[in-house]
């Protein structure tokens, strides 16, 4: 059976689509190449299309040479959709012309009269509406999975892996309550998780500060430092959350 040669991971933003990509290359244990979508495009002409035959060179050179003995490569392209954009969601006015052009590069390189079969595009998007369907075709980037919002057990993950190192060196406060945190975290991302975690870091730090009234403070004042469940509090109120909230 035909493996997939693209999979596209679609999603809002700060849900770990670029993290997933990452992954599935360690996984398959190879070294990705890994470009942001806006870095394709250069102001030199040709240079752009240069850029997408660069990114595959290596997978065709290889598979020319060893056939079916060749390793796999793998592309990421991180924000596909600012490389793909569908016409309709283009202004006509200002739609250069080598946007198309990679488009069109991108699509050949993938097609191409021998087609690879030694190569995993990886793609994320926030925007998937806004790609060129042409791209997602069978044979192609056919494979498209959707990235959402973590659930109560994800986001209880997340949080765990965020507070691994201040739980270890026994710096949070017994008064600190997951359970409610998780639940007032409810529709936010990872990012927003990695975050709100940060935040609360420097609420204790800056409390710590406060109460000693001086900004320097010896090692052992630092180890001392306790992250409690207001240092929370503050901080999802801060950032995301209406100040009614309750931890």
């Amino acid at each position: 059976m035909r493996k997939p040669r693209g999979i596209l991971l679609s999603g809002p933003p700060g849900t770990g689509k670029t993290l997933i990509a990452r992954t599935i290359s360690e996984i398959l244990n190879v070294q990705p190449k890994m470009i942001r979508g806006p870095e394709i495009f250069s102001r030199f002409l040709g240079e752009s299309e240069e850029k997408i035959r660069a990114l595959f060179a290596d997978a065709r050179r290889d598979q020319e040479m060893l056939g079916d003995q060749s390793k796999l490569h793998i592309i990421i392209f991180d924000e596909l959709d600012s490389i793909c954009k569908r016409r309709t969601h283009c202004d006509e006015s200002t739609r250069d012309s080598v946007q198309d052009s990679v488009t069109t590069q991108l699509l050949a390189e993938i097609d191409g009269l021998k087609p690879l079969d030694n190569i995993l595009i990886i793609g994320t998007t926030n925007m998937l509406a806004t790609i060129e369907p042409a791209l997602l075709r069978p044979g192609r980037i056919e494979v498209v999975v959707e990235v959402g919002l973590p659930d109560d057990d994800a986001r209880l993950q997340i949080f765990d892996i965020y507070m691994k190192n201040l739980l270890q060196n026994g710096l949070v406060e017994s008064d600190v309550d997951v359970d409610t945190i998780i639940r007032a975290a409810k529709g936010l991302t990872g990012a927003h998780i990695e975050r709100i975690v940060r935040m609360a870091i420097i609420n204790a730090m800056r409390r710590d500060v406060l109460s000693r009234g001086r900004l320097n403070i010896s090692e052992h004042e630092g180890e001392q430092l306790r992250v409690c469940n207001l240092d929370f509090k503050d901080a999802l109120t801060k950032i995301f959350l209406p100040k009614h909230i309750e931890l």
